[in-house]
């Protein structure tokens, strides 16, 4: 394991205090509602301030542009190998690339990978199977992040066969090993700071499918597809693996992102970092829960789909502590416990929750947020649809193409 991994699944499973809102908690409530979901600009300095400030025209925290050299177009395991081993800054990847029966981690771990874009060939066919790509600037200097990452146009995915197989030092933290199975994620993003991940697809990973943690800052997750396939919900054998000291089955590990390791991590306990923009994403099927939102986090336009059966979903967003979320114009399908609050322990139970124009189908809401700002609580521009078009133009659009 290596030197403060773990650290990103900290209280992510039943070590979670979980609240009702009559619990007597740190809420802090939003002003009076606004009913125009139209695009909007400029808020005044007191919200700025807090929101961050981004430039205007984004739809989200993040301008990242990755890199200007030229392109290396890569095919296989090798070549994507000498790519990464050569600094190369702008990767394409071209057809369905397998790690091997181990996941495989990419790790980008300096400033020296500022300005990088990995992608995938157009056509929707590129694929990285049991590989992991994470940008990772924790040993960096205090206050140093790596910038200005691009991840776009890739599908991401576990090889069942291979996991199921794992030797215990890949999948029991109590063992001496890599533990490469308990923490593979598709992409991670650690200390990284103007990150825009889109048009991706990530399903069938053995930790959560993504996560951003470590006060990364100004993410902009969009027209993403996460999910779990039913190959993996009925996996058998179905073997049991040691996250954080407890075991459980792997098929029962579908989760779908850390947003901040801890509260001490968190926006408002932490270094108020992790400003992100989720929108226009599927989140579905077969998901248990998440998001685990411990950040700045402004969700649109997101589709949450749980109309497969078996899921045994315990929530869709998962307010955790020192959050401030604001959702709006979603469309949730047959979520169970929507919104629900979930903190690190019982004495840091600050957020901010609010809430407008959300579509709530044959759902069990959890918490209601309160009503949204008078004001804008983001400094960028942005455009929503309601929320009852979601599902068609989510589907259509989400996902490599």
């Amino acid at each position: 394991m290596k030197k403060g991994k773990r650290f990103d699944i900290n209280f992510k499973r039943s070590g979670l205090f979980i609240f009702s809102l009559s619990a007597g908690l740190l809420f802090s409530a939003c002003q009076k509602q606004s009913t125009t979901p139209a695009a909007v600009k400029n808020p005044p300095p007191s919200l700025a301030a807090e929101a961050k400030v981004a430039d205007i025209g984004t739809d989200g925290y993040s301008t990242a542009t990755g890199s200007t050299a030229s392109a290396v177009t890569v095919t296989t395991l090798s070549q994507l190998q000498t790519a990464f081993n050569n600094g190369s800054h702008h990767i394409i990847i071209s057809g369905n690339i397998y790690g091997g029966a181990v996941p495989l981690t990419f790790t980008f771990s300096t400033t020296g990978w500022n300005n990088t874009t990995i992608e995938g060939a157009s056509g929707g066919q590129a694929v990285l199977q049991n590989i992991q790509l994470k940008f990772d600037g924790e040993l960096l200097a205090t206050g140093t992040n790596i910038q200005n990452i691009v991840v776009k146009n890739i599908t991401f995915y576990g090889n069942i066969p291979s996991l199921q197989a794992l030797p215990s030092s890949e999948t029991d933290i109590s063992v001496s090993g890599n533990h490469s199975g308990v923490n593979y994620l598709g992409v991670s993003f650690r200390r990284c700071t103007n990150v825009s991940m889109d048009h991706c697809t990530i399903y069938n990973t053995s930790d959560d499918l993504w996560c951003a943690t470590l006060a990364s800052d100004d993410l902009t997750i969009s027209y993403c597809h996460f999910y779990f396939t039913s190959s993996w919900l009925n996996m058998s054998p179905n073997p049991s693996w040691n996250w954080i000291g407890t075991y459980q089955p792997l098929a029962d590990e579908r989760l779908a992102a850390v947003l901040g390791q801890n509260y001490s991590d968190s926006y408002t306990y932490g270094t108020q970092k992790l400003h992100i923009t989720i929108h226009d994403n599927w989140f579905g099927s077969l998901m248990k829960g998440r998001p685990l939102c411990r950040g700045y986090v402004h969700f649109f336009n997101n589709y949450f789909d749980n109309g497969t059966a078996g899921s045994g979903q315990y929530n869709a967003i998962q307010i955790g502590s020192g959050c401030k979320v604001y959702s709006e114009s979603n469309y949730f399908y047959q979520t169970v416990n929507t919104n629900q609050l979930g903190f690190d322990d019982g004495t840091h139970t600050a957020y901010t929750f609010c809430e407008r124009n959300n579509d709530y189908n044959t759902t069990s809401v959890g918490v209601s947020g309160a009503a949204w700002p008078g004001s804008s609580p983001v400094p960028y521009s942005y455009t929503v649809v309601a929320a009852s078009t979601v599902p068609s133009s989510v589907q259509t659009n989400a996902g490599p193409h």
